[in-house]
């Protein structure tokens, strides 16, 4: 085997150990910081605020197209190019 691909073989290995290792990490100390919690609790808030903004869009649409109903498009009133 030539050095360049034991070089490369070794840059490759500890790499991978690298990553391995801070993931692990990482792991760890967001499970004893409770982290993973917070931003659970935090994705749940968000969808909570963005399903409400639907659901007021949707009224708003519907108060909207009782004020001014909306057709749909008929075959023979489309333009032609």
């Amino acid at each position: 085997m030539s050095r360049a691909a034991k070089a490369t073989l070794a840059v490759s290995i500890a790499t991978t150990v690298g990553i391995v290792w801070g993931v692990h990490f990482l792991q760890k100390q967001e499970r004893e910081a409770r982290i993973g919690v917070q931003r659970d609790e935090a994705r749940q808030a968000e969808r909570r605020q963005r399903t409400a903004d639907l659901e007021r869009q949707r009224e708003r649409e519907r108060g909207l197209r009782t004020i001014q109903p909306i057709d749909a498009p008929d075959a023979s009133t489309t333009h032609r190019i």
